[in-house]
């Protein structure tokens, strides 16, 4: 991994964690599908990214991590100009059609669970939707802990994820497979676990990639040793 300045990077899939690579290989394969496929099912957290809109002052930095094809968060975080909008993602693919939707975003090929994820600086926000939700539960609290190191100390952290009982198939883009459990508790006690504080944990209804309906939790949190923010 090259740095080409503050923020930017140079990187290969030599660079990557295993789960990264991983990651990659599967979004580079379902990219095109996705695309065509996940816009019907992004209402909910279309509504959070509205929320946070309110709260977020002019020229606030906000990171998207696993941003995808940039759409609907980055596309919708730029529509009103005056956010400097950073995209993250490991596939080359979903980035490429990140940066024709959202020119107005910077997109960075960049492993979150990897050291040059550190060299991105802080955001007065940070979120992340529907990408941690098949990593077993070390990984995905090592991720939160990511997370809220990128976040200033009085920023945001912003999750989302399906809730997942443990023992129910859950169909995908290629097939059926069965996910790692992740309910609200669980949700909780692993933001607690990365050194964040939880605000809250917002139930909205949702529907996953291929239509079936189900919860989407949206931890709302900030790092730990930030003010409280409930007064």
């Amino acid at each position: 991994m090259t740095c080409l300045r503050k923020g930017e990077f140079l990187m290969t899939a030599a660079d990557m964690t295993p789960y990264g690579k991983e990651a990659a290989q599967v979004a580079d394969r379902v990219a095109a599908r996705y695309a065509e496929v996940a816009p019907a099912h992004q209402d909910s957290q279309i509504a959070v990214i509205e929320r946070l809109l309110k709260r977020l002052p002019r020229g606030a930095r906000v990171l998207d991590a696993g941003c995808g094809t940039g759409r609907p968060t980055c596309a919708q975080l730029c529509a009103g100009g005056g956010l400097d909008v950073t995209g993250i993602d490991v596939s080359e693919a979903m980035l490429a059609a990140a940066r024709a939707n959202v020119p107005e975003a910077r997109f960075l090929l960049v492993d979150l669970l990897g050291e040059q994820a550190t060299g991105l600086g802080t955001f007065d926000a940070v979120v992340s939707f529907f990408c941690l939700m098949n990593l077993p539960e070390p990984v995905f609290v090592s991720a939160l802990a990511r997370f809220a190191s990128l976040a200033r100390p009085d920023g945001a952290v912003i999750v989302g994820v399906p809730e997942r009982p443990g023992e129910t198939p859950v169909e995908g883009l290629y097939g059926t497979y069965h996910p790692p459990r992740c309910t609200r508790q669980d949700l909780r006690r692993r933001a607690g676990l990365a050194g964040l504080t939880v605000e809250e944990i917002e139930v909205r209804p949702g529907t996953g990639i291929m239509g079936a309906e189900e919860d989407h939790l949206f931890l709302h949190a900030r790092p730990a040793s930030s003010p409280d923010r409930s007064g």
